[in-house]
């Protein structure tokens, strides 16, 4: 029965059009916008006019080391391997890092190492590696290659690559030719199987790049319907705060990525699109607003710190395709993110619900959770993420690994498998001023807490209550810390990742009380 009921409660917040897109996929059928793809024209197209801020941003190079590349080791979310280069699928490694190796994001690394030094053999390594890939998988072979995700993010890396390194293909007609003619099977292939099972940041990502690749083919016919697709979705996932509606801050980056890319090429191909570059303007507010000051993004839902693209180049891009710097915001009341400054000290608070309710999947039990910060760098903090597929994932997900409370026993919402949620925990905000908010959150069993956070001149004082029943209140902290309270506390240690794939522990404290409780942490 109680299996049932996590099927119940998590099928009752799909949308119908999921479950009927994911029943045609379990049986092989295809899914599209209604149309295919056109054949490929003779001929080669102008290259799409990439955001070169994005594809050689310092930090994200940094992740790929074009001297282990050449000699076949590659490092992905902190493990690093030998690869056979004919070989695209490594089953003692997660599928994210294998998915990563299929995302070929390691190609602007060395791009970058033949553009600073001249030694033809990092750009002949880029080329070997896409071959390779384009010889050793077959689309009947499927895989982790053909994931429609995989596709939909290699197109555009591989979009990019021929961007920035045009001239040098072309003076290799043979490898030129083969790498279009992969492209345009690949870009074929994605328009009739689109995640619209899944939807949320992966079908983005799907007409993201169908829509780069109507431009780059010249898919006239394909163009019109993927546009006003992509609008629709863009209209659907951008919240009017301007946040991304799965309620990461690493995602909403990845997503505003896509966003910059596909209105810098509609304006480079003399299809400037208005309503897309009406949400930079937001989405660039909220990036900016979670990061300024502090040395990373903060960990509220799925995100860690290696994978979308540096802040800093975000906003260079915006600056120099569209002219829009980005505006501080505090208060963010569709997704229910709130940030209250003292001095050198931020303080960041999730006072919204998990996720949009048909795609939980990256959602955690942090509902009103908060991160502290001073001169940037992070002081109360939540544990993070890690990985997807690991046995840990359970722990980051649940209310023990974040900065906020739960009636004893009861985890805010039903977090299982790797991308599930069936009952889960609403949150309302009561009051808010300059220092303070006041929130009340109905856990998973209608049990309702209230939080009261408050940043004043010297102290971050938060307070729990309920009636009759016992709070646990976790804290997760630097072992310098002053921890102000009355109530009984249990220390222990807990994981922590900053980063996916770096899992490290971090100084925590359990505070459990009946009905009430309060701590208060002095601002030195």
């Amino acid at each position: 029965m109680g299996r049932l009921s996590l099927y119940f409660h998590t099928l009752r917040y799909m949308k119908p059009s999921q479950v009927y897109y994911r029943l045609k996929r379990s049986f092989g059928l295809t899914c599209s916008l209604g149309c295919k793809a056109g054949a490929m024209k003779t001929g080669q197209s102008a290259p799409i006019a990439s955001l070169e801020e994005l594809d050689f941003d310092p930090v994200f190079l940094a992740r790929f080391s074009p001297d282990e590349l050449l000699s076949d080791q590659v490092t992905f979310l902190h493990k690093s391997r030998t690869v056979d280069w004919k070989k695209w699928n490594y089953e003692e490694e997660t599928a994210l890092w294998n998915f990563n190796l299929h995302y070929f994001e390691f190609l602007f690394s060395l791009v970058a190492a033949y553009r600073s030094t001249g030694h033809t053999e990092y750009f002949e390594k880029s080329k070997k590696c896409i071959q390779c890939w384009i010889d050793n998988n077959q689309q009947g072979n499927g895989g982790a290659g053909w994931a429609s995700y995989t596709i939909a993010l290699r197109l555009t890396n591989w979009l990019s690559y021929i961007s920035a390194v045009q001239t040098e293909l072309e003076k290799d007609p043979v490898f030129f030719k083969a790498l279009r003619k992969s492209m345009h099977e690949q870009y074929a292939y994605l328009a009739v199987h689109l995640e619209k099972d899944i939807l949320g940041n992966h079908y983005f990502e799907d007409l993201k790049a169908l829509l780069l690749c109507t431009l780059y083919f010249q898919d006239d016919r394909m163009y019109q319907k993927v546009l006003l697709a992509f609008l629709a979705e863009c209209k659907e996932e951008i919240l009017p705060d301007g946040m991304h509606f799965e309620l990461s801050p690493m995602y909403h980056k990845i997503i505003l990525e896509g966003v910059l890319r596909a209105a810098h090429a509609l304006r480079v191909y003399g299809k400037p699109c208005r309503e897309l570059e009406a949400y930079i303007q937001p989405m660039l507010n909220v990036a900016y607003s979670f990061e300024e000051g502090i040395e990373r993004i903060p960990l509220f839902n799925d995100g860690g710190n290696n994978v979308a693209k540096s802040l800093d180049v975000l906003v260079q891009a915006a600056q120099r395709c569209f002219g829009i710097q980005p505006v501080e915001i505090h208060e963010m009341k569709d997704s229910g993110f709130y940030i209250f400054k003292n001095g050198p000290w931020k303080l960041v608070v999730d006072a919204g619900q998990p996720g949009p309710a048909y795609i939980p999947g990256h959602a955690h039990c942090d509902a009103m959770s908060y991160e502290l910060f001073k001169d940037g760098k992070p002081v109360l903090m939540n544990c993070g993420t890690y990985a997807y597929q690991c046995k840990e994932r359970s722990f980051f997900r649940s209310t023990a690994a974040h900065n906020t409370v739960m009636v004893e026993g009861v985890e805010q919402s039903q977090c299982w498998g790797a991308f599930r949620l069936a009952k889960r925990a609403s949150v309302e905000v009561l009051y808010t001023d300059d220092y303070r908010i006041n929130m009340r959150m109905t856990d998973q069993q209608g049990n309702i807490i209230f939080r009261t956070i408050c940043l004043d001149g010297e102290t971050l004082t938060v307070s729990d209550k309920t009636e009759g029943q016992f709070l646990v209140s976790y804290l997760h902290m630097k072992d310098d810390i002053q921890l102000i309270c009355s109530n009984k506390q249990e220390q222990q240690t807990s994981w922590y990742a900053v980063d996916y794939g770096a899992l490290g522990c971090i100084s925590s404290v359990n505070i459990k009380s009946k009905e009430d409780l309060e701590y208060r942490i002095p601002l030195h």
